[in-house]
């Protein structure tokens, strides 16, 4: 799980993941999991080219 900073990586369990997504709507949720995916390229690309 990512929240914007570079060096911040926070993993969370599925229980977590559930209680932290379980109030949003499809397209929040959708939403949601682009930008941890975007958030998760960025890092990777950031750990190669350093």
């Amino acid at each position: 799980m990512f929240f914007g900073k570079k060096d911040k990586d926070v993993r969370l369990t599925d229980k977590q993941y559930k209680d932290l997504t379980r109030n949003m709507s499809k397209k929040e949720r959708r939403e949601f999991d682009r930008r941890q995916d975007e958030l998760r390229r960025d890092r990777e690309e950031d750990r190669l080219l350093g």
